[in-house]
């Protein structure tokens, strides 16, 4: 679309752009307006899309009650991922405390491996490369197992995110990665596992609503219009993606 400002997108059921609003910043009483005005014209919304913009989905589900919310997938993974990265540090941390402590040099030495791969250690299994997954091993064999298992938390949020067919699955997915998460006593390995269950149900909705599931990584997400726009870093954006159920259209005649 072109543009830093915020987006609100409005699709028909086959993902057709009806229209679109535009405002400056983020602001939910204009947003509330808008959808109004579709109301109005007797187009029903069914299903809306974002990030977690309190003021954007206050407002949608304000004029729009029995609208289904469905997570952006991308904000999803930001906000758990934002987690993650944080853990590293605190453990790299622990290693050099308890290394002094025990005059153990070993433990620096780890902790200095496991800051030059950071990045490597973030990545989604299916991401790594076979020399990457080379260069982790070594830290893991001489680490006490908190690399191994820390590894063994991201393919879990994975499975849950991308291979949970069912909301059950879903919920036996999440339980089991809670019981590991509390094994590990790590501050930001908690809230990680805290955010998902606070927000499953926003995440997730698409495991109970019929057709959802093809906009939980939708080209009009703030990840798709990232790429699309190459907008400068650290620019500030919302977007709103509604999914209407119209009058007109023979199916719903």
């Amino acid at each position: 679309m072109g543009t830093d400002n915020c987006v609100m997108v409005i699709k028909d059921e086959f993902g057709r752009i009806l229209t679109t609003h535009e405002v400056e910043s983020e602001n939910g009483d204009d947003a509330g307006k808008f959808l109004q005005k579709l109301k109005d014209a007797g187009i029903i919304i069914i299903s809306f899309f974002s990030d977690y913009s309190e003021s954007y989905v206050g407002a949608a589900g304000e004029v729009f009650p029995d609208a289904k919310f469905q997570a952006d997938h991308f904000h999803t993974a930001k906000n758990i991922w934002k987690h993650l990265k944080k853990c590293l540090p605190e453990y790299r941390r622990k290693l050099k405390t308890d290394g002094q402590e025990m005059q153990d040099k070993e433990m620096p030495k780890i902790a200095s491996e496991l800051w030059k791969l950071r990045r490597t250690l973030l990545k989604k299994p299916s991401y790594l490369s076979e020399e990457e997954r080379e260069k982790i091993k070594a830290p893991e064999k001489r680490d006490s197992g908190f690399v191994s298992e820390f590894r063994s938390v991201i393919s879990r949020i994975v499975n849950i995110s991308d291979h949970s067919n069912t909301e059950i699955q879903a919920e036996v997915k999440l339980r089991n990665l809670k019981n590991q998460i509390e094994r590990l006593e790590n501050g930001y390995l908690n809230k990680t596992v805290k955010f998902f269950s606070d927000h499953r149900n926003e995440a997730m909705q698409y495991l109970r609503k019929k057709g959802l599931a093809k906009y939980t990584r939708s080209s009009n997400s703030e990840s798709g219009m990232r790429v699309l726009r190459r907008r400068p870093k650290n620019c500030g954006r919302r977007l709103l993606n509604g999914c209407i159920k119209g009058g007109t259209h023979p199916k719903f005649q």
